[in-house]
């Protein structure tokens, strides 16, 4: 569906706008009108049994993130702090307001463990958060820093250069090709590089 809805807007915007009102089982009215009555009239707070629940799975994630640290002898990507905590709290409650139950049971914060375990934690492990303060460790920050610092001195804004040749360039230097990649991505991001040339080439815009 969303395959086909992006295909739709370029082909016939004003077409596309009309289907649009018209999909789902339910209105855009009508949701909207749905959340603003779950926001004013419900405020579901956890139960004693989610919130013990909870409880063991912060400090069972926080024993063997320690662990881990002690073990690889430097600190984890993955913080599992205070915020996290509070984060998935948020969510077990968020998810009982559009329920509108008054408390978070055991189900909501399983369902909002699951939901960080498959964002959060496995876009950090995968490194998409690198360059994010709290998710990078120390000795990748550094790197980062690094290959920034050479790839801005060497390609000048308004130049470009082969992705291809860039990333080669600096695992020559013996950086590792991950963290090249990381930097290229975030600079990507924030649009101080493009890509051009169906992503072929690297092109500097500030």
């Amino acid at each position: 569906m969303m395959a086909r809805h992006v295909m739709q807007i370029h082909m016939n915007a004003q077409r596309v706008n009309e289907r649009v009102e018209g999909e789902g089982e339910l209105s855009l009215e009508f949701l909207k009108k749905y959340i603003c009555y779950c926001r004013s009239r419900c405020g579901p707070r956890l139960t004693a049994e989610a919130a013990e629940k909870l409880k063991n799975r912060y400090v069972l994630w926080r024993t063997g993130n320690r662990e881990a640290e002690i073990e690889a002898d430097h600190k984890n990507s993955i913080p599992i702090t205070v915020r996290q905590l509070e984060a998935i709290i948020r969510t077990a409650e968020s998810l009982a307001k559009m329920e509108l139950k008054p408390f978070a049971s055991d189900t909501h914060v399983d369902e909002a463990l699951r939901l960080f375990q498959v964002s959060t934690m496995d876009a950090a492990s995968h490194g998409h958060f690198a360059g994010v303060e709290g998710f990078t460790s120390k000795e990748d920050q550094e790197l980062i820093s690094q290959i920034e610092t050479q790839l801005k001195r060497r390609l000048a804004i308004g130049s470009q250069i082969s992705e291809h040749a860039i990333i080669n360039d600096f695992t020559r230097q013996k950086y590792p090709e991950r963290i090249v990649r990381i930097v290229l991505a975030t600079m990507l991001r924030k649009g101080e590089l493009q890509h051009r040339m169906q992503r072929k080439v690297i092109y500097r815009v500030k």
